[in-house]
């Protein structure tokens, strides 16, 4: 039986972030609770948005959800006043996409039971896996749509870096017919009613490819899962700051003087919740 290790836009983006990180949140599956009231009530709230956006497309009556919260009442207001440009075409909400690739693994003496227990001792088999908010499929043309709901919107050359809008294209292009050049990705921030539209290219596939194959080979052989330095502005929000004994920032003096605002560094995009997978 062969082994298959799903790998998400989360996985990559964290692998490139910190690799000890990785190592705490997927291979020993460590997780604290949200302890921040605010917070969690922010991360309910985006997904009472999600699941109100996806219900509108189902053509279903939202108006019991949206006068739930006076937020979800002005988020909607602003999708039916500016909503993102969209081509036509089938339309499918929460939609997965999977693709199957494999890399080579750790010798047969390091490999651990997950690999021992696959048809080939020398190759790790991975998933690549992404969910849709709204991907819409035409003619000549294809179109993925994201919804956002943190504060303000993130700068477009942050969103093309970040693996969430790499691996969704990426992704597409793998299982379908479309060319590069024919798909883009459409983030929507709900607070400013403001649309980013990355379009993709064939040079924008290729490098992926390589990239995705390079963090998938160096996962599959990886046996350290070194801690990034310590003053490193990457540690601030991370929820295992502490176990990895890291001060906080006030106790940091050899730190320059950054903007700590979680939604204005790329690496902290991963800390969104409603961009995880």
């Amino acid at each position: 039986m062969q082994f298959h290790y799903a790998i998400s836009q989360g996985h990559l983006n964290i692998w490139e972030t910190c690799q000890r990180k990785y190592q705490y949140k997927y291979l020993e599956e460590l997780s604290l609770p949200e302890a921040d009231p605010h917070r969690q009530a922010s991360l309910q709230l985006g997904s009472n948005f999600h699941l109100l956006m996806q219900q509108m497309d189902l053509g279903l009556d939202v108006s019991v959800l949206a006068r739930s919260d006076r937020q979800l009442q002005k988020w909607l207001k602003a999708f039916n006043e500016s909503p993102p440009t969209m081509i036509a075409g089938d339309r499918l909400c929460e939609h997965r996409r999977t693709w199957e690739i494999c890399c080579p693994a750790k010798l047969e003496q390091d490999l651990d039971s997950d690999f021992k227990d696959s048809g080939d001792r020398h190759q790790a088999y991975f998933v690549l896996t992404a969910i849709y908010d709204l991907l819409i499929l035409g003619k000549e043309q294809a179109q993925i749509l994201d919804w956002k709901t943190h504060q303000k919107a993130i700068a477009q050359s942050q969103l093309e870096h970040n693996w969430q809008t790499r691996l969704y294209l990426y992704l597409l292009a793998k299982t379908t017919n479309f060319e590069p050049e024919q798909l883009s990705m459409t983030y929507w921030f709900a607070n400013g009613a403001d649309s980013v539209v990355i379009n993709y290219q064939a040079a924008d596939y290729d490098r992926t490819e390589k990239d995705i194959q390079r963090m998938l080979t160096a996962i599959a052989q990886a046996k350290d899962y070194p801690q990034v330095d310590v003053s490193s502005n990457k540690c601030e929000y991370c929820e295992f700051r502490d176990r990895c004994d890291r001060p906080h920032r006030q106790n940091l003096e050899t730190v320059d003087d950054i903007n700590l605002n979680i939604f204005a560094n790329i690496n902290n995009i991963i800390e969104i919740p409603e961009v995880a997978l």
